[in-house]
């Protein structure tokens, strides 16, 4: 058996393993897309692949579920090892061994093209279907109808909101083009459970709103990807609380407040309710205004005691906007 160094391939070179043993849900699979995102590709640890006899395709043998999350990050290349010169038992061994940690299994591929392998042996504690017991794929299944409706509808919506992360110029009604929100898409009420972001596990479901009054760390990535937001399972947010300060420069807040409000209006686009943020300095609270539409009637803020003077300026501007 030999390979070759890591090296870099076009995605459209790779060919998922048919007799992939290991399978993952949506949800992980989800969870995989954002942390390849942000993290890009463990040059540590890349896809193992072997040349398809007759073609120019490499097969990878670890890797598959990276490989449809780089498909549909839309990456064009990823690292690879080539495995070249193997038996069908370094073969076999290989896919196995690199398989144990991720996914699930799919167990009756394990029991039909798997056969004979010694599971035990290479650290795999997995009890296989009886053969006695197996039913052919062509009964029918009554119970698989609505949750494959459900993955669907699922994979809809998870396309819809990639397609939603082009380079749109959303309609604005001011000088800076700030992003207008859309009056139609408010909260009328608190939906609870209201919980702040980043403070608990970002994968919890559950939460129907989400506030960002929390330190900006906890929030960043989400404006680089909000899907993370958006399949939360959340119906509303109070828009990202981003630093500004009486301090902080005033191109520097304006391009702050575009940014959350291009972010709220991309999240609306998707379906979602934004509650208005308006806790910035008193020196940027005309900017702040920009891209909220007269007649808007969702706000929030925050404060303390000593902050009375400032929750006032707040309402007044709440008052202005809702008329």
């Amino acid at each position: 058996m030999e390979t070759s160094p890591m090296q870099y391939v076009p995605t459209t070179r790779l060919k998922g393993l048919a007799t992939n043993p290991r399978k993952i849900t949506n949800e992980n699979l989800n969870k995989l897309c954002d942390s390849i995102r942000q993290n890009g590709f463990w040059k540590h640890r890349p896809m193992a692949v072997e040349p398809e006899e007759g073609t120019d395709k490499l097969v990878v043998l670890d890797g598959n579920q990276r490989l449809k999350a780089a498909r549909r990050l839309k990456m064009k290349e990823v690292p690879v090892v080539v495995y070249t010169g193997m038996t069908e038992e370094e073969r076999l061994d290989l896919i196995l061994r690199s398989n144990i940690n991720n996914g699930d299994w799919e167990t009756d591929i394990l029991r039909v093209e798997y056969e004979g392998v010694d599971f035990e042996g290479i650290g795999l504690d997995i009890e296989l279907p009886d053969p006695d017991d197996y039913e052919p794929e062509s009964e029918p299944e009554t119970t698989e109808e609505e949750p494959e409706e459900e993955e669907e509808d699922k994979q809809e919506k998870l396309a819809f909101y990639y397609r939603m992360l082009g380079d749109y110029i959303y309609p604005s009604d001011n000088q800076y083009e700030i992003p207008t929100l859309l009056s139609d898409n408010q909260p009328v009420h608190l939906e609870l459970p209201f919980s702040p972001w980043g403070v608990e596990s970002r994968h919890k479901m559950g939460m129907t709103t989400y506030h960002f009054y929390v330190d900006d760390y906890r929030f960043e990535q989400l404006f680089k990807n909000p899907i993370l937001l958006l399949t939360s399972g959340c119906r509303a947010i109070v828009e990202p609380n981003v630093s500004i300060h009486d301090q902080t420069p005033v191109a520097y807040g304006i391009y702050q407040i575009y940014r959350k409000r291009y972010l709220a209006r991309y999240l609306q686009e998707c379906g979602m309710q934004i509650w208005v943020d308006l806790n910035v300095s008193h020196r940027m609270a005309e900017y702040n205004r920009l891209g909220v539409p007269d007649g808007y009637n969702a706000f929030f803020t925050r404060g303390v005691s000593g902050w009375i003077p400032h929750l006032q300026l707040n309402l007044q501007m709440a008052q202005r906007i809702t008329g």
